[in-house]
């Protein structure tokens, strides 16, 4: 497994960098860090070897999408959107926080809620 950290300036590059050879994308991840977000994307290198490149971004921050680089990366960021509140904005397809989210839902469900003082 190969591992880079990178900007969020970075980001659609190195992507291209990536499906431009023989990647391919395989999964998004994000984590909440209490102050920031920490945003993994997983490609395949084509030799079956996996390529992660992180990304910290702060809660307020605009992410870029990639989906106009890999489509299948819309359903993974609004999926992050959706359940995080992250700022991906561009998503080729977006599903406005109603992709598995209902009217009825918690709002953003996995991030970590501030103590209250």
């Amino acid at each position: 497994m190969r591992e880079y950290q990178i900007s969020k300036a970075e980001l659609k590059s190195r992507v291209r960098e990536l499906i431009d050879g023989t990647a391919r994308f395989i999964a998004a991840t994000c984590l909440d860090l209490g102050d920031a977000f920490e945003v993994v994307y997983h490609f395949n290198d084509g030799n079956n070897e996996v390529v992660n490149l992180r990304m910290k971004v702060g809660k307020d921050e605009e992410v870029p999408s990639i989906s106009s680089l890999v489509l299948s990366a819309a359903l993974m960021e609004n999926e992050m959107r959706e359940f995080f509140g992250i700022k991906i904005v561009d998503i080729a397809i977006d599903f406005k926080n109603r992709m598995l989210l209902s009217e009825e839902s918690p709002k953003t469900p996995l991030l970590k809620q501030q103590a209250e003082s």
